[in-house]
């Protein structure tokens, strides 16, 4: 997935998997504050309750482990680079609701809106009552409502992509998938991937921590390292198992098969760049550093995970056709927008 998709993701899952409301008379109805519109997104409501959620959980994840504020220059760039995250976080949020328009997908439909309650109560019957359900919300800052969003954002995402799938959106013959499989649209890619002091886990767990934890600058020294050495002739794949701190290349001398779509921006890009046995230079991104090996396909792991690739090619074309509907919403702001600020929300 791209890295704009990457930290939408991020910032979602935080709210999805563990929820927030603040009480009122009654604990599953949201307060007049946070129902005010803050923008629209695609012509879509933001209430302030959305937005706070998406910057507190933002704010948590940039300027938690280190005192951002102080310093008047650098609170200036964390407020705008955490406007900048949510902001495109709400745009691949609000994506999926504008391209079910396109596919006549209903999002307030009885079914849509059946599934959204069950989905709800099966949560809340983890709780002893309602005020646990909504004591277990405003830890992570969200309420019921967004719950209730954040659910039915979910269902849709689920229905438009099987609707993309049928309606022909993505190639689904496999004779031409697996011409697609050969061609260089799919790449196939070695990593050396060593983390940084402020590395971002990627949701599936694509690296773990080393037992010691590495600074940036020990952490780009490796890779280089590891680079300097294969370029003298070692044997890359005894170098990943040296170097490499990533979770899905241990043990794997397979490596990645990729197309546009499956990775961050930075990595994708730098990956697609060379041609094959080119080696990369090192790559920085959010995951850490990395060194990149483009290699020759196999037509025996294309036979034998041809069905694993055409779904990764199905997930990578949607999220890729998210991101362009993302990007095309058009945003307002309102007057309460310019009167928050991020240091203080609370």
């Amino acid at each position: 997935m791209s890295q704009n998709v990457l930290r939408a993701v991020a910032l979602f899952l935080v709210l999805l998997l563990s929820f927030g409301l603040c009480a009122c008379k009654d604990p599953l109805r949201s307060t007049e504050e946070e129902e005010q519109t803050v923008m629209t997104v695609g012509g879509m409501d933001v209430s302030y309750g959305f937005y706070r959620a998406l910057v507190l959980s933002c704010r948590d994840q940039i300027a938690k482990d280190f005192d951002a504020w102080e310093d008047a220059d650098q609170a200036v760039e964390m407020e705008e680079k955490i406007r900048a995250e949510v902001l495109q976080a709400l745009r691949n949020f609000y994506a999926v609701f504008a391209l079910c328009k396109e596919y006549d997908i209903d999002i307030d439909d009885a079914y849509i809106t059946d599934q959204v309650d069950r989905a709800v109560e099966s949560q809340m019957e983890q709780f002893d009552d309602t005020d646990a359900y909504v004591k277990s919300l405003a830890e992570e800052y969200s309420n019921h409502s967004i719950n209730r969003l954040m659910q039915q954002q979910n269902i849709c995402r689920n229905t438009l992509y099987y609707a993309m799938l049928q309606g022909g959106a993505f190639e689904t013959d496999p004779t031409a998938l697996r011409k697609l499989i050969d061609s260089d649209a799919f790449i196939r890619i070695k990593q050396i991937l060593v983390v940084g002091e402020h590395s971002v886990m990627a949701d599936d767990g694509s690296f773990f921590t080393p037992p010691e934890q590495h600074t940036n600058a020990e952490a780009k020294h490796l890779a280089e390292r590891a680079r300097e050495r294969y370029l003298t002739g070692e044997d890359f794949d005894r170098l990943v198992e040296q170097y490499g701190e990533s979770l899905h290349m241990a043990g794997n001398t397979d490596g990645y098969y990729i197309c546009r779509g499956m990775w961050d921006d930075v990595n994708e890009e730098a990956a697609f760049s060379l041609v094959v046995d080119e080696v990369s230079t090192v790559i920085e991104s959010d995951q850490g550093y990395s060194v990149f090996l483009r290699c020759e396909k196999e037509k025996n792991y294309i036979d034998t995970h041809f069905d694993e690739l055409c779904q990764g090619y199905y997930e990578a074309s949607f999220g890729l056709a998210l991101e362009e509907t993302g990007e095309a919403l058009a945003v307002e702001t309102t007057q309460l927008y310019d009167s928050i600020s991020i240091k203080d929300m609370k």
